[in-house]
């Protein structure tokens, strides 16, 4: 997300979402929607997916979630139960592959079938998507008419940004078990992703119908019918790596033209600087100021956002000025950093690094930043894993210049390459802060009192 730099600044110096996680160490995370899975609550902001600790949380608060108030449309449904006997009699409820050996060597077809499956969804979720695909590959090969593996092969491609393959794959899964929810949800998932909004919302109506108790779907169906309402009369415009929809005359020809051109520049400097290719094209909407925060409920200090799709307001403009540009470098790098994190960056790292890319520096804060570091009232990093979303302007301030400042400092001392590393160790499972210090050898905390001597 994109913030209005003006009003940030003005806040320095002198909306809730749907569900609210409560920590023990008194701070609180705003989400889209919030789920317990064993050992871990997980909650999704946007397109992406967090966990942490539950002995971590005191409480969540719910009821606001369904209401359709959240700041990001963002689409992602939590992940599949795999059902195997095998996985649950393992000594950690794992699946391993000295245990998936030993159930290939015993000529049992089904069990074979669903500990491959149990296997690929834990592969994908430790940041293994080659391997994922590989076990759910053979799953479908020894299970070829199952609707159910069909429907988790779809909800790996999407994990994997692959959308417009997941969209065949979850079609088969419905055509195979059309009472199958979860089906259901994926088809519905893929056709949001691949710009199909009324589909999207059809198929979350279906899912719903099947489970009505379903919270995540009764969520995503309000977000996404509001979505599609609003943009029922959109036309649409492409580029090589771009799908743009637009509402009617309020974006002119050449406005439609200078932005397409602009991303697709921005696009190939990102390649080149991130060593990331994003696999399908990339929607981008372009909304008068009115239709962007009531499709979007995003705060006032707000740009610009990207949950999965680019979305900008531009109302009043003729043509592509340097800040829009910086705006929209800023929010297509989010999209390159959720592929390179497969969707783990903590919201500090995602938009210190967005910001550097714009290119921004934090030098011009140096005086303000200091100020709060002496007298403690930053913002700690592991408040600022999660969301920005929630906070007022001059929480969203701090919050800002202080990641934007951290990934400067981490890029200063350490190397560009540091970076790189944290995000491919954020890949593979780890958690932000051993990532950090699988990159740095710094924790948060060390993290945190380095940064501070280094403004003082």
């Amino acid at each position: 997300m994109r913030p209005q730099l003006a009003i940030l600044l003005c806040a320095l110096s002198s909306g809730a979402l749907a569900d609210t996680i409560h920590l023990k160490n008194g701070r609180a995370i705003a989400a889209d929607v919030v789920r317990e899975k064993g050992e871990r609550v997980e909650y999704d902001v946007g397109d992406d997916t967090y966990a942490i600790p539950k002995s971590a949380v005191d409480h969540i608060e719910t009821g606001v979630g369904g209401s359709g108030s959240s700041a990001s449309v963002g689409v992602n449904i939590s992940a599949p139960t795999a059902n195997s006997k095998a996985e649950a009699a393992a000594p950690d409820g794992k699946m391993t592959p000295e245990l998936l050996a030993k159930i290939e060597t015993s000529g049992d077809k089904k069990s074979l079938t669903e500990a491959l499956v149990a296997l690929a969804i834990q592969e994908q979720q430790l940041g293994k998507p080659d391997d994922a695909r590989s076990h759910i590959d053979r799953a479908a090969s020894l299970a070829p008419e199952d609707g159910r593996i069909a429907a988790i092969y779809a909800w790996l491609l999407l994990k994997q940004d692959r959308a417009s393959l997941a969209q065949s794959y979850a079609e088969d899964a419905v055509r195979k078990d059309d009472d199958s929810e979860f089906a259901h949800k994926v088809l519905a998932l893929a056709y949001y992703k691949n710009d199909h909004l009324q589909s999207a919302v059809d198929e979350f109506k279906k899912a719903k119908a099947l489970d009505p108790s379903d919270s995540e779907v009764d969520y995503y169906l309000k977000a996404t019918s509001r979505e599609a309402k609003a943009e029922a009369e959109f036309l649409s415009d492409a580029s090589t790596h771009f799908n743009m929809r637009y509402e009617g005359d309020k974006a002119s020809p050449q406005l439609r033209n200078q932005i397409l051109t602009v991303l697709e520049r921005h696009f190939d400097d990102l390649v080149s600087s991130m060593g990331v290719l994003p696999r399908d094209p990339i929607v981008v909407v372009l909304y008068t100021n009115q239709t962007y925060f009531d499709v979007t409920q995003a705060p006032a200090w707000t740009a610009a956002l990207n949950d999965g799709k680019l979305r900008i307001p531009v109302e009043g403009l003729t043509g592509v000025s340097a800040e829009l540009s910086r705006v929209l470098k800023h929010e297509l790098a989010h999209s390159f950093i959720r592929q390179a994190t497969n969707g783990r960056c903590p919201v500090w790292l995602n938009e210190g690094l967005a910001q550097l890319l714009e290119p921004r520096s934090a030098a011009q804060f140096r005086s303000q930043l200091g100020k709060l570091f002496a007298g403690g009232h930053q913002a700690p990093l592991e408040a600022l894993e999660g969301s920005f979303i929630g906070y007022n302007t001059g929480q969203a301030a701090v919050a800002y210049i202080e990641s934007l400042a951290y990934v400067e400092y981490i890029r200063d001392t350490y190397g560009i390459n540091r970076i790189s590393d944290m995000m491919r160790y954020l890949s593979e499972g780890e958690s932000p802060e051993e990532a950090l210090k699988s990159a740095i050898h710094d924790d948060y905390s060390q993290l945190e009192e380095e940064f501070g001597r280094h403004l003082r």
